[in-house]
């Protein structure tokens, strides 16, 4: 759930700590913008597809990401960089909704809000600390506003890129076949 330039940070962050695993820098962060990218451009391909669970209405119903579906895949390899990125993108939405932000996300929606206007006043900010170059594809669907979020805070998101960029993809994948989606609570 998270906008493409929080995702951008987690894949690049990531990328950058565990070089020995992540070979295409250009085809991760590919990976980790497409579920999201492949919705806007697909309609035949809504996030309930791309992002493996129930993407409900964002007022009633929590969003599922199953990541066992994931895994189980086949056309998933996770020999590659492009699908490890995808990997972390859903990973990065389950663990934004579910554990870091799910308060925040709560009082949103009972206020009837989204957050595009937060990441919005974000995008600015992560963009400079993380060095990031956006890719004209999602420009369009980017802005950068100068005021401060509504909900999300600037230290919290930053805190969490890092968190987020410190995990094991091989040991996320391990437990979540081990234990399905009760591994990565």
């Amino acid at each position: 759930m998270p906008g493409f330039t929080i995702h951008i940070a987690v894949a690049k962050m990531y990328a950058q700590k565990h070089k020995e695993e992540i070979k295409d820098v250009d085809e991760f962060i590919e990976g980790a913008i497409a579920p999201d990218y492949i919705s806007l451009i697909d309609s035949s391909k809504n996030k309930n597809i791309t992002h493996y669970g129930k993407w409900g209405d964002w007022a009633s119903n929590d969003q599922q990401i199953y990541l066992d579906e994931f895994l189980k895949d086949s056309k998933v390899d996770l020999n590659t960089d492009y699908w490890k990125g995808y990997f972390i993108h859903l990973l990065t939405d389950h663990y934004f909704d579910k554990k870091y932000f799910h308060k925040e996300i709560q009082q949103a929606k009972e206020n009837k809000d989204k957050f595009y206007y937060d990441y919005d006043c974000l995008n600015k900010v992560l963009i400079k600390k993380y060095s990031i170059e956006i890719m004209e594809k999602i420009k369009k669907y980017m802005n950068c506003i100068e005021d401060t979020p509504k909900y999300i805070n600037k230290d919290k998101v930053i805190k969490f890129i890092e968190e987020m960029s410190n995990m094991n993809l091989k040991e996320q994948v391990k437990q979540i076949k081990e234990k399905g989606m009760e591994g990565i609570k």
